[in-house]
């Protein structure tokens, strides 16, 4: 532990050495409009493990993100944006990831979006599905440090880029109260099959079903912007946000659904956020390493906003029906501290967690996790 606290001082001391701002640029005609926008978010962590002794230290960038966002007449727009997530990081043979020659440089988002009328909106390209609140927020809008740890175990098995798929996506507002997302991709494809010895199994690549997916969620209070793809993880209190909602994704036999509650709330000039997630998961023989299994997303903070500081808490489990090595039953628990120097543009997260696995017929150790991540955006 005198080491974990050391690593700890350290990454403190390389978050207040760095500068703060931003700055961007746009171009406007009488028929178009472009926005050239950047995310940075350079991140020090301090990791332990369950199984090897010592804490793994690493100073990278979690995001680095530059955008282009338009829109072409009155009713068509445009979101471009790219990025190098975890360029720098260490790796076990102890490369480092997305280092130049051997950069990784992503597509992240590629999609236009057709603005039917002010609540309904048309998207096709690659984005997001809809599944549950916390996995359609915007990475620039979190409220602690980054996603949950199993917000998006079906990434991999659906081969999608960096948890985006490429397809279409209806999104709206009814009633000014019921948010609707509806989404069609591409999902994963199957092989082809030429079997001399079995020919009635033959066919070509790619004949499966789509991937399908859908979210409902109910405002009681205000409705969170239909313009935009992606919802916030915390309004400051600019907004009187309880919502619940209910979203399911299906492809073959792989089935996932997810159950959520969000609240963000002012309070005089200081404001309250609070989110739940659940989430059931069947790989079934389609992601056949997605056992069955739930998890859970929860965090909670309180806005002062003389000062800007939010302390926030966080819980999060991951409950497989068989736990395994390499699916553990896990219960992950701690909090921060954000300070929101200039709320979304720049800020700054210290959190610190706990994490307690277990597998039957292994000795797995509890563990430590820090993370101080800095915050620059403009768009």
């Amino acid at each position: 532990m005198r080491d974990f606290h050391r690593h700890l001082a350290l990454g403190v001391v390389f978050a207040a050495a760095l500068p703060l701002g931003a700055q961007g640029l746009g171009i406007t005609t009488p028929q178009a409009s472009v926005k050239f926008g950047f995310l940075l978010q350079p991140q020090y962590q301090a990791l332990e493990s369950p199984t090897l002794p010592g804490t793994t230290q690493d100073l990278y960038m979690r995001r680095m993100r530059l955008y282009i966002i338009g829109n072409v007449g009155p009713d068509w727009s445009f979101w471009i944006d790219t990025d190098s997530p975890n360029m720098g990081k260490s790796n076990p043979d102890g490369t480092r990831n997305n280092m130049s020659p051997n950069g990784n440089l992503v597509l992240q988002d590629a999609y236009v979006t057709y603005r039917i009328n002010d609540n309904l909106h048309l998207d096709a390209g690659l984005t997001i599905m809809p599944l549950a609140h916390q996995t359609n927020q915007g990475a620039t809008s979190l409220l602690s440090v980054d996603y949950g740890s199993y917000d998006f175990l079906q990434n991999g098995g659906l081969s999608n880029n960096t948890v985006r798929d490429t397809g279409v996506l209806l999104r709206g507002l009814a009633w000014n109260h019921l948010d609707y997302r509806f989404g069609v991709a591409q999902g994963k494809r199957n092989a082809q099959v030429e079997s001399v010895l079995n020919p009635s199994s033959n066919h070509v690549a790619s004949n499966n079903s789509m991937r399908v997916a859908g979210r409902l969620q109910y405002n009681f209070f205000d409705a969170e912007a239909t313009a935009n793809a992606y919802y916030a993880g915390t309004y400051f209190g600019t907004k009187r946000i309880l919502s619940i909602g209910v979203g399911h994704d299906r492809q073959d036999s792989y089935k996932a659904t997810a159950f959520d509650v969000f609240f963000d709330w002012p309070v005089g000039n200081d404001s309250v956020t609070f989110q739940a997630d659940h989430w059931d998961w069947d790989g079934g023989t389609w992601i056949p390493t997605l056992t069955k299994r739930q998890t859970f997303f929860s965090e909670a903070g309180y806005r002062f906003g003389a000062t800007n500081l939010e302390p926030f808490i966080r819980y999060e489990f991951q409950h497989p029906n068989q736990a395994t090595l390499a699916a553990d039953k896990e219960d992950r628990m701690g909090g921060g501290l954000d300070w929101w120097i200039k709320g979304h543009t720049s800020n700054l997260k210290v959190q610190y967690l706990r994490v307690q696995p277990s597998a039957p017929g292994v000795t797995l150790k509890d563990y430590n996790q820090v993370n101080i991540q800095l915050q620059f955006f403009y768009l």
